[in-house]
């Protein structure tokens, strides 16, 4: 029983118009042709040549497309060329030539289209060649009987010298009268497009291929055909002038459809036609094929899913076969075309492949593309070819996803949160950056803002600019867009708020003296880990350097209350052995004294050391001078001494004259004085010296070190004269610097 084949053709949309062939309700055939994204290929064109490439030996036209049409050498002309391999193009053609090309195959995404200057016209029965006077039979016809007879035919034909004819598959059982019929028409149109081409100016299109309707009847329609069914009423007008032309015999086919459901619908192509467009194509045994499309590579992956056998061999089998039927079809259906490798799962016996292989090849005969198929290689994989007829169904009415790009998958969210913050870290560290606000989909802003708010704040600290993260809706998943503002460029009025920063002691900030280091109040009270108040009374830093002064002045006093006795006996010495020199000199003590220096005498220097000169000592050194004699053991701590420690001493009156000392009223002159080392002003007070009835060679108390300033240069010390030799010449010692009181 022969199958039932209907083809069915859906026009009541007018921007797209669809037709289908289905065998016993299965789906055979499927074209599609949106009225916004015609087919070109087929049509003819009056073209220009735009530029010759020497290397490729092609040619670069333009025919009024987007791209420029691509023209090789061997689709020249034959009046052009000869054989159209003899000569170079370069000397064939020339830029800015016009020449009549047809198009071959549509432009593909970056690639232009394919053109061709040998011109070729189809009809129902025939296709003519002008330019090349060659005869031929479609390779379709395979029996020797048929091929003999249709040459036979061709040579009863009136066809003009320069004009070939090759006899279509669609020929079988057709009398000479439509053989002649169809050869008319051909010719007619012909004479058309040299006429469209001689008046046409410029490039552009000459002559255009039938729509989607008498194109798909013209090359499809069979006598095996029962119905075709038709649901727009203009449309079946002009399947019926086309019938009426060309094949009047098989009128009665056409039918036009009423019925209130969709003509697609109630046939159930619909679903059939969605499985088209998917990547994953289910087998009846619970297999599976998985289709993947490159621009010129398709990878087809049979998986065996649910298949059950007696074995893995019969489950590999069974799944191959049923694989090598719809593999077909596919390719078939969606029009995919160019290198195509088929993945089969791993058989074993040599009899399993030779039967997958030749049931691929079997299957793939009802297919008008030219195909060349290998063979099942130790992987388990077929590698074939296909012509491509027309654009696949995925050109045609899709387009690349904006999300996934093509490729199919999408980043996680927390990869394109990394994604994002790395990218934001780029711009920053270039530098110069005032803001930048960054525009993300909604869940993705979202997740940055929630995870990785430490690190956006840190990034803003070091780069000090202000980062913006805003939630767009129009964002598609995974895009991204910045606005970056510079940093001179940033207004006044819109500059980003400094974060807020724990500032260090300023000259502003009240500090508390004392310790080792200026403290601030806050922390001398304990208040350090608490926030400042916004109205914190300020304190006035010259009521502290008051306080400070009047502290030095109780501690001055304090000191100079303590002072020892045998001081107080010793400046009286200086006094009465400088009378001579006139009271300036004593103002001059006073003076010093009452500045904060209190002046030490200095121990007698040994007869035997008077002659060398004293080594030179830093101010505010602890070194001790070497007495003359041994010191005289100190006294006993009695009631009686504390209580004259305790007990201020009188201060000597200004002219009073104090009994000199033993060394001094032998003296015949003043020995020369070191100044005194400045007593360090320390909020305890100087221990005073502990006085003891002592022999007139005993030193004198240790000078206090100096606790704040530093002299400048380090002073001399002189050596005392010897009382028993007098010196021949007396020398000056050099005057010491005084330091600055603190």
């Amino acid at each position: 029983m022969n199958p039932k084949k209907i083809m069915m053709i859906n026009a009541t949309d007018p921007e797209e118009i669809r037709v289908a062939t289905l065998i016993d309700g299965v789906l055979f055939d499927y074209d599609v042709e949106f009225l916004h994204n015609e087919k070109i290929k087929g049509n003819l064109y009056k073209a220009r040549v735009v530029r010759v490439d020497t290397s490729l030996q092609a040619a670069f036209v333009h025919f009024g497309g987007q791209k420029n049409g691509f023209l090789p050498l061997g689709e020249l002309p034959r009046d052009l060329s000869g054989d159209g391999r003899r000569g170079r193009i370069q000397e064939l053609l020339q830029r800015d030539q016009e020449i009549l090309v047809q198009a071959v195959r549509e432009e593909l995404g970056s690639k232009g289209a394919m053109m061709t200057g040998q011109v070729s016209l189809a009809g129902r029965y025939l296709v003519i060649t002008p330019g090349n006077p060659v005869n031929g039979i479609s390779r379709k016809i395979e029996a020797t009987e048929e091929r003999r007879h249709f040459k036979q035919l061709i040579d009863t034909l009136d066809i003009p010298e320069d004009i070939g004819v090759i006899v279509r598959t669609a020929s079988l059982g057709v009398t000479k009268e439509d053989f002649q019929r169809d050869l008319e028409y051909l010719l007619d149109t012909y004479k058309e497009v040299l006429n469209r081409y001689k008046h046409r100016h410029g490039a552009g299109l000459v002559w255009q291929e039938d729509d989607v309707v008498t194109r798909t009847l013209r090359d499809t329609f069979s006598a095996d055909v029962e119905e075709v069914q038709i649901d727009d009423l203009d449309t079946f007008h002009a399947a019926q002038s086309f019938f009426k032309r060309t094949m009047p015999q098989h009128l009665d086919v056409l039918k036009h459809y009423t019925g209130k459901k969709p003509l697609f619908s109630r046939f159930q192509l619909e679903e059939q036609i969605d499985r088209i467009y998917g990547r994953k194509v289910p087998l009846a045994s619970g297999g599976a094929l998985v289709l993947d499309q490159t621009e010129a590579l398709v990878a087809i992956d049979v998986n065996s899913g649910k298949t059950s056998g007696d074995g893995v061999e019969d489950m590999a089998f069974k799944t191959n076969m049923e694989a090598a039927e719809e593999v077909a079809r596919q390719l078939r259906l969606r029009d995919l075309a160019g290198l195509i490798a088929i993945d089969f799962i791993d058989m074993k016996r040599d009899s399993h492949i030779r039967a997958v292989q030749d049931r691929l090849v079997d299957c793939l005969k009802a297919d008008k593309a030219r195909m060349e198929v290998g063979k099942i290689n130790r992987f388990g994989v077929l590698v074939m070819t296909r012509q491509r007829i027309r654009p696949s169904l995925q050109h045609v009415n899709h387009e690349t996803c904006p999300t996934c790009v093509g490729t199919g998958k999408v980043k996680t969210i927390e990869a394109l949160v990394l994604s994002v913050m790395r990218r934001i870290h780029g711009v920053l560290a270039k530098g110069g950056i005032g803001e930048i606000r960054v525009k993300l989909a909604p869940q993705v802003a979202t997740a940055v803002l929630n995870e990785k708010r430490r690190e956006l704040i840190q990034m803003e600290e070091q780069s000090e600019a202000k980062i913006v993260i805003q939630a767009d809706a129009s964002m598609s998943y995974g895009e991204m867009t910045a606005e970056i503002e510079r940093a001179e460029e940033a207004p006044a009025e819109k500059a980003a708020p400094r974060p807020h920063r724990e500032k260090a002691p300023s000259e502003d900030e009240t500090v508390v003296l004392g310790g080792d280091s200026p403290i601030s109040f806050d922390k001398a009270l304990g208040d350090g880990n608490r926030e400042p108040k916004k109205e914190a009374f300020k304190y006035d830093r010259r009521d502290l350097q008051r306080a400070a002064l009047d502290e030095r002045e109780r501690l001055r006093a304090l000191f100079e209350s303590a002072k020892p006795e045998e001081d107080e006996a010793e400046e009286g010495a200086e006094e009465s052995a400088d009378d001579a020199k006139g009271e300036g000199a004593k103002r001059k003590r006073r003076r010093r004294r009452r500045k904060g220096g209190a002046d030490r005498a200095e121990a007698p220097v040994h007869a035997a050391e008077s002659t060398a000169p004293a080594e030179p000592r830093a101010a505010g050194s602890t070194e001790r001078s070497q007495p003359a004699e041994p010191f005289a053991e100190p006294p006993q701590v009695t009631a009686d001494l504390v209580a004259s420690l305790l007990t201020p001493s009188r201060r000597p009156r200004i002219g009073a004259v104090a009994p000199p000392p033993v060394e001094a009223a032998a003296a015949p002159a003043k020995p020369k004085r070191t100044p005194r080392a400045k007593v360090a002003l320390t909020s305890e007070p100087a221990p005073a010296a502990v006085e003891a009835p002592a022999p007139a060679e005993a030193a004198t108390p240790e000078p206090k070190k100096k606790a704040a300033a530093k002299p400048k240069a380090p002073t001399k010390k002189t050596a005392k004269a010897e009382p028993a030799v007098e010196p021949l010449s007396k020398p000056k010692a050099p005057r010491a610097k005084k330091a600055k009181a603190e």
